[in-house]
């Protein structure tokens, strides 16, 4: 593989192509500028596309390619050595066994040798100037991650989609609203980052942690989010940095789903909230309570209520030790209280409003898919 060119910074800038900067600079033979890591499952009919969103970046010449096989079935390893073959900097990794989301991530982000991680989802489509424009935003904003706007995954598609929450409800959950993002300027500080694919600086993502690998998958990001913000950073939502993600349109409930979502959810607030804000932990337990008892007679299994609702408190409460030992590694980096978390991001409007709005004022139900 040929080594990157890697623009240095010499006054805090980084791109070389700004005429009014072009003096700042200087080219030389280095480390790449972003890491982009994919963690794939199974999902090698997705990664040609990704990968050709990839090559077509305005940065391709300075990031590296990292796909990590979480131990796939479908050959994704086999394909993506062959459509990497042709990138300046990329390696293949292959797990011996399913590391989930936040493994597999975690083992591309180790190898990764740029001074910014990127976290891809591989059902995703960039648009050729998305990375730039993360990286433009951070250096303007003085930040250490941001988020791109998330659309629909075709590419000639501008329905936006609602992500990077800009807080969390009572429960602890994100809350998130269509217009949270109706603001003026291209980037503007928001609660979560994370999604199908997010931008932190590498010495960051090192110093938090990275991903809990507890989590296996869901609500990491939710995790990540709020350690970036203790540790003093700060995250933004990009608005001229598109990505493309597939979506889900059906409204399901699928019970492994629900319950990593649950059991993690609590999580989250356990090991990061310092003493007030556990107070959404109690809170999210009776939101819970209360979700179960509705889903018993959508699902009309009392099997599907237990594993999804009451095993996943269960189970969250007998990784005390975990959530101690991740405290303790917060208080290492913590740099800002529970007040002022609150203060800076509590909300009112619920996390599942969009769920609850069409069941309550509606009538639809969510279809309910038992673990096989």
């Amino acid at each position: 593989m040929q080594v990157l060119r890697h623009v240095v910074k010499s006054r805090g800038k980084i791109f070389p192509n700004c005429p009014d900067s072009a003096h700042n600079y200087r080219v030389i033979m280095s480390t790449p500028l972003v890491s982009v890591v994919i963690s794939c499952l199974n999902g090698a009919r997705w990664l040609p596309n990704c990968f050709a969103s990839l090559r077509k970046q305005t940065i391709f010449d300075r990031m590296e390619v990292i796909l990590v096989d979480d131990f796939s079935t479908d050959g994704t390893a086999e394909l993506g050595r062959k459509e990497l073959a042709s990138f300046p900097q990329a390696r293949v990794i292959q797990n011996m066994k399913a590391l989930g989301y936040t493994g597999g991530n975690n083992v591309g982000a180790d190898a990764a040798t740029g001074e910014w991680v990127c976290i891809l989802n591989d059902d995703t489509q960039l648009e050729p100037d998305c990375l730039e424009q993360l990286l433009r935003a951070t250096e303007e904003s003085k930040s250490d991650a941001a988020v791109p706007t998330q659309v629909e995954y075709e590419l000639n598609s501008k329905k936006i989609v609602p992500t990077a929450p800009m807080g969390f409800d009572i429960f602890g959950r994100p809350s998130w609203a269509e217009s949270d993002h109706d603001l003026p300027g291209r980037w503007h500080p928001c609660f979560m980052i994370g999604g199908a694919g997010f931008l932190i600086r590498r010495e960051v993502w090192k110093k938090l942690g990275g991903f809990d690998a507890a989590h296996f998958m869901y609500a990491e990001d939710d995790d990540i989010a709020w350690k970036l913000w203790l540790a003093g950073h700060q995250g933004v939502y990009v608005q001229n940095a598109i990505m493309h993600h597939r979506l889900n349109r059906e409204w399901e409930v699928k019970e492994f789903t629900r319950y990593l979502v649950n059991r993690n959810s609590l999580l989250v607030i356990l090991k990061n909230a310092q003493h007030v804000l556990l107070l959404c932990w109690l809170l999210q337990v009776l939101m819970l309570a209360g979700e179960s008892l509705i889903m018993l007679p959508v699902s009309r299994s009392s099997k599907f209520v237990w594993n999804c609702y009451v095993k996943a408190v269960i189970d969250c409460m007998k990784m005390w030790r975990h959530v101690l030992k991740m405290r303790r590694r917060n208080r290492t980096f913590r740099k800002r209280s529970d007040w002022w978390m609150a203060r800076r991001f509590l909300r009112l409007r619920m996390n599942r409003w969009d769920m609850v709005k069409p069941f309550f004022l509606k009538g639809h139900r969510p279809t309910v898919k038992p673990a096989k």
